[in-house]
């Protein structure tokens, strides 16, 4: 698991999602050639490029008239869904139909909005539409058991990169279990019944790739596990409204109410204040944000910069918030990589009064208020950011913690705010700066690598504490083997990993 987590690392999220559909597409075409699909190679290639055009087109052009900055995948994975659900052209009509459910999805995404935020999953939204001009209906032929075998190995890569696995294990739990119930009911066979659900069917399909969609699921784990299973019932029992029928995206949108109802509603325009070198390689910048806005200590938001050259990584990141909630302007905390992705390159380019947007509030790394709990925080490098949110709202709100933070860094020059964790030492907060590069000494600063005899020596009481931790993916996956080998219980672990860019 480790070696895929490094490669998967290497990749955004939303370029990880255009690979996994473009295969997808790709294998059609293959089993288009050898006869496992009801249409030909041609019809798919045509289809496609109907499909495609208008989406591009119209996210273009939308994008341009609100003056807002365009994501250059957003459009195509929306696209791509939709031509995995929508039966490919056969005719005038239902070229029409494609290239209709192309123009919706890039459009919803900028006129089904509230605050700037999406109401409705794009692919679904357009398809569900389309389905009800009798267009181009959607027939979800990714479902066919040629499939099944590489949508899981895809879906579950998509799956692990955005840590979504519980959401994903309450849909099939959900689905499986409801299924089940209701082929013993009706006295179907079981055997049969259920092998056809698993591989000849849109549910691996909805569960990894159309379920997960970042912008229109709640932003905490629990609300998302309950989003999961609301859309779990809904694909499962396919209920019969009148004259309609709640088909598979149907049943996304009818989640997507609820996640909109329990989700912040908001799209921020953050302007550049004031940029804090740290380091050759590490920098603080401080925005002011069009508006106030409510979000927890420790949680995250997707940060779209306008201007950036098209590479690999696209113009959207996922950044957690350094700043309190308490304060009036938004940090966060970057460290440069060589070679820096055109995204990077464009952060490090801005010059005070330009303009960055921010939405997407979400994140589950969150401290309770309870005070008698005792916590312990291990930070590596920039993943001290969510640590600094929680420290500062606990001193600007003088609430005492009994906190043990291990902050490690390979370079001394990039610790960061350290300021403000020696003032939190006055609400309980102690601080055990850690270097791992050889040979450096310095008062009061630990010089090792973390390890688990390191954790045991300045946390004696870890048995006793909760633990925070978060940075790269290879540091958070070492110490949770480290508490584990040290009996610490799974459920007083939470991880916060982000990936490389």
């Amino acid at each position: 698991m480790k070696y895929i987590d490094k490669y998967l690392d290497k990749i955004t999220m939303y370029r990880l999602v255009v690979y996994v559909l473009a295969a997808l597409v790709a294998l059609g075409v293959v089993f288009s050639m050898f006869g496992r699909l009801a249409f030909s190679p041609t019809a798919i290639v045509v289809s496609l490029a109907v499909l495609l055009i208008p989406a591009y087109l119209i996210d273009k052009g939308l994008g341009r008239l609100f003056q807002v900055p365009t994501n250059s995948e957003s459009w195509l994975i929306s696209a791509l869904i939709l031509f995995l659900i929508i039966q490919p052209a056969h005719s005038v009509e239902t070229a029409i139909g494609l290239a209709l459910a192309g123009a919706v999805s890039s459009a919803s995404k900028y006129l089904l909005t509230w605050h700037n935020k999406h109401i409705f999953n794009p692919a679904a939204f357009a398809a569900a539409l389309v389905s009800l001009t009798a267009l181009a209906p959607t027939t979800w032929w990714i479902g066919n058991s040629a499939f099944w075998p590489f949508t899981v190995v895809l879906g579950l890569a998509v799956v692990r990169k955005i840590r979504r696995g519980p959401l994903v294990l309450s849909f099939f739990a959900g689905s499986i279990t409801l299924q089940l119930l209701l082929f013993v009911l009706h006295n179907q066979p079981i055997a049969a019944g259920m092998k056809g659900s698993l591989i000849a069917s849109p549910l691996l399909f909805l569960a990894t790739i159309m379920v997960t969609e970042p912008a229109t699921m709640p932003p905490r784990r629990r609300q998302q596990l309950l989003f999961a299973a609301i859309v779990a019932v809904l694909y499962v029992m396919a209920w019969r409204v009148g004259p309609f029928i709640i088909y598979p995206e149907v049943a996304l949108l009818l989640g997507n109410i609820y996640a909109f109802v329990v989700s912040p509603k908001l799209r921020v325009r953050l302007q550049l204040k004031e940029i804090q070198r740290i380091s050759d390689r590490v920098y603080n910048y401080v925005f002011q944000p069009d508006r106030r806005f409510a979000f927890l200590p420790g949680q995250y938001m997707e940060w779209t910069l306008p201007g950036v050259r098209y590479d690999s990584r696209g113009n959207r990141r996922t950044f957690t918030i350094a700043s309190s909630p308490t304060e009036e302007d938004v940090q966060l905390g970057l460290r440069y990589y060589q070679p820096a992705s055109a995204y990077k390159a464009a952060f490090g380019q801005l010059k005070i009064g330009d303009s960055i947007y921010a939405s997407q509030l979400a994140g589950n790394f969150t401290v309770c208020e309870s005070a008698n709990k005792k916590l312990a925080f291990v930070a590596g490098g920039i993943g001290i950011t969510p640590f600094r949110s929680i420290a500062k709202y606990y001193l600007d709100k003088n609430l005492q913690r009994d906190i043990v933070l291990l902050y490690v860094v390979s370079d001394p020059a990039e610790f960061v705010y350290a300021r403000d964790f020696l003032e939190a030492r006055r609400i309980g907060l102690r601080l055990v700066p850690i270097v791992t590069q050889t040979g450096y000494v310095a008062e009061g600063v630990v010089s090792a690598k973390l390890t688990q005899q390191l954790i045991a020596e300045h946390i004696p009481d870890y048995a006793e504490r909760t633990f925070y931790i978060s940075g790269p993916s290879s540091m958070v996956d070492a110490t949770q083997d480290y508490l584990h080998d040290l009996h610490v219980p799974g459920g007083r672990i939470i991880t916060d990993h982000f990936s490389g860019y």
